[in-house]
């Protein structure tokens, strides 16, 4: 059973759910379980009976390599389902290295280990910046999120990943300043990607300080 990372805003916890029927619905890559349950309501009284509907998939390592010696970072571009069977004309994605973490692996582990497959990179450290549910109404995937301290070419043309899992990756290194640049002009569109980005905004003359 995982525990809440943080603290909460009030002191509602697991105890003030009921949980009347579980079910899995679907069960593949990742699965989809429905729960009848009621919860407490902040005026004390208690919800009707509901249904909510849960995408159940593992915790993800999600990793933005930096070289803070030549201010660079490198992400990697592949296809994704979502924006294709959201209609996107573009489902092709830029973002950082991500994975889903192994059973027995620490998030820190898999991250090392998604470098390797995903860009053929060896990271130096890794900056811990936020662990958070990307989207806590319908999924119980949960992210830790890093800067991976490396160093990088100017340019490179990996093209890698597993092919048991039929990944197809290319690796993409832009300066940092172009980088911002299209967070901010709208050409990245992944979530972490924008997370990471702005944190290394506020904080990467301190990164490369200590470089």
């Amino acid at each position: 059973m995982s525990k809440r990372p943080t603290t909460t805003v009030s002191n509602l916890g697991r105890d003030a759910v009921c949980s009347y029927e579980s079910r899995t619905v679907y069960n593949g890559f990742f699965s989809v379980k429905e729960h009848d349950l009621s919860f407490s309501k902040f005026d004390g009284s208690k919800s009707e009976v509901v249904t909510r509907s849960t995408l159940v998939s593992s915790d993800a390592v999600i990793i933005l390599p930096y070289d803070p010696e030549h201010d660079r970072v490198l992400l990697v571009e592949q296809f994704r389902a979502g924006p294709y069977v959201r209609g996107d004309t573009a489902p092709w994605c830029l973002e950082p290295i991500a994975g889903l973490i192994d059973s027995g692996e620490t998030p820190e582990q898999a991250g090392l280990r998604e470098a390797q497959e995903e860009a053929g990179l060896t990271l130096l450290r890794l900056e811990l910046v936020a662990r958070s549910y990307p989207s806590p109404g319908v999924s119980t995937e949960f992210f830790h999120q890093y800067i991976g301290i490396t160093s990088l070419p100017e340019t490179t043309n990996v093209v890698s990943g597993l092919a048991s899992e039929a990944e197809d990756i290319r690796s993409h290194i832009f300066y940092f300043p172009d980088f911002l640049r299209m967070i901010e002009e709208g050409q990245i569109l992944v979530g972490p990607a924008i997370l990471l980005g702005f944190w290394l905004a506020q904080n990467r003359d301190k990164l490369r300080e200590a470089n």
